[in-house]
């Protein structure tokens, strides 16, 4: 069962239907428990092709009761690297050797969002900072959420478990409309929109294939870099739009994902934007600890800023080699590293040399920013190549990003594009959609477009990218 498909639509309603039937925090987890098993039940009946996912998940249970327990430094490092080891085993990540691979297919759909919160919970169960002892229910509960298993996001057990039992979101006229429009809007983005970018963006590589002069080939090229991200991301927003309608009917209340991330003014800024929950995480659990650890190991002043910048590359880094179990995701981790490190070593300089009110303030320019916004794009770009292209196509882009003519097309339209968006933004039309007849009417539109294309298509549930991760 895929999400979103009209399918898991039909079997979250159902799950909505019977979780408000009591307003017992037992009944709720009990019905939410259900639907998690009943969800992952859905992908395969194999007790054999389930049993690696359930080892994982054992495993996970075991190592968070002995930290609660024990809270033992020497017991806590080797089950977090166990931990890291079974995930990379089961990923099958390339420097994993081969003869370990079970020999046999079986299920990952959503292991990697899994793992993040059994990792969150170990961690924080060292640490003495979970609100509870997790029983298993509420373990199954936290780690198998339904509506956030494929494809995140990922939530942590203490904000999750607010609405899951303690407050549950009230289900009243006002929040159900707001729900439906997220998942209206959600399945616009994931089964019209998104389809419609990836296949402009397949015709301009099919052209690169053919006799173009030069010129056309940077054109196209440069069309072929940009579309993607903005495929990828009405593809994920669109598909993160849908779970937290769908959570919302079942009163619980799932974490943004993304804050319009290319209005962002750098790659810094980007990620504060974009997959906003695993950046979290990652800042929680590998940026933060990275850096104060260094900050004690090298406690001079004048490394701070080294050190900021190293904490940077290493947890954006470790994005990229989460990304993809091949060795060409390690150059995304190893461009987007370096990328977030470069922009936290500017922001170094420019605030020693403007002060921090004066860089605010060049910050605010328009054209600056509108500069900015679009160079982060163009990065973004580049680092995207690993998402989709393969060797041959990288030596191809490789030459072409050689050239200046590539780098300027792509940065003025770029920069065309946020003048243009400030400008629409100035008129207020965004605003004016708050009115509730206009707003409703939108969605109804949205809703009505979805769902003939739907029919008339007769395809299958839309893919979502981030559900291979």
């Amino acid at each position: 069962m895929n999400a979103p498909s009209f399918e898991f639509l039909a079997f979250a309603a159902a799950i909505a239907l019977l979780i408000h039937v009591s307003n017992a925090p037992g009944w709720r987890r009990a019905i939410l428990v259900l639907a998690n098993v009943a969800l992952v039940l859905s992908f395969t009946h194999d007790p054999k092709q389930l049993a690696p996912f359930a080892v994982l998940l054992a495993f996970g249970f075991v190592s968070m009761k002995a930290m609660e327990s024990y809270r033992s430094r020497a017991a806590f490092i080797p089950l977090v690297v166990g931990l890291l080891f079974a995930f990379f085993w089961l990923k099958r990540y390339a420097f994993v050797p081969h003869y370990l691979y079970l020999p046999f297919t079986y299920l990952t759909i959503g292991m990697s969002y899994v793992f993040f919160r059994i990792l969150h919970l170990v961690i924080d169960a060292y640490h003495d900072a979970l609100p509870e002892r997790l029983s298993i229910a509420a373990y199954a509960s936290y780690t198998l959420n339904f509506t956030c298993l494929i494809s995140g996001p990922i939530q942590l057990y203490q904000d999750y478990r607010r609405t899951e039992t303690e407050e549950p979101l009230r289900l009243n006229v006002e929040l159900a409309g707001k729900a439906a429009s997220r998942i209206v809007a959600g399945f616009f983005k994931v089964s019209v929109l998104s389809p419609v970018l990836l296949y402009a963006q397949q015709q301009c590589i099919a052209l690169l294939g053919t006799q173009l002069t030069f010129s056309d080939r940077v054109v196209d090229a440069g069309v072929a870099l940009a579309l993607f991200p903005i495929y990828l991301y009405f593809n994920f927003a669109g598909y993160t739009d849908f779970v937290i309608g769908v959570a919302g009917f079942l009163g619980l209340q799932l974490p943004e994902n993304f804050n319009k991330p290319f209005l962002a003014g750098g790659v810094i800024d980007f990620w504060t934007r974009w997959h906003m929950t695993l950046s979290n995480w990652l800042k929680t659990y590998v940026y933060l600890p990275l850096l104060l650890s260094s900050m004690r190991r090298f406690p001079a002043a004048k490394t701070q800023a080294y050190l900021g910048v190293f904490a940077y590359f290493v947890t954006f880094f470790l994005v990229g080699a989460w990304h993809g179990q091949s060795a060409k995701f390690l150059f995304f981790g190893l461009l987007t590293g370096l990328g977030i490190s470069v922009n936290k070593w500017y922001e170094f300089v420019m605030t020693q040399r403007l002060g921090r009110v004066g860089y605010r303030d060049l910050g605010a320019q328009p054209a600056y920013a509108a500069l900015a916004r679009a160079m982060n794009f163009t990065w973004f770009c580049i680092t995207m190549l690993w998402f989709w292209s393969n060797w041959q196509q990288l030596g191809g882009f490789a030459a072409l990003l050689g050239t200046p003519a590539i780098i300027l097309a792509i940065l003025g339209t770029l920069i065309a594009a946020v003048f243009v968006l400030s400008a629409l933004k100035s008129l207020g039309w965004v605003e004016r959609l708050n009115v509730q007849p206009l707003r409703a009417a939108w969605y109804t539109a949205l809703a009505v477009i979805t769902v003939s294309v739907a029919v008339a298509l007769n395809a299958p549930a839309p893919h979502v990218v981030y559900r291979a991760f």
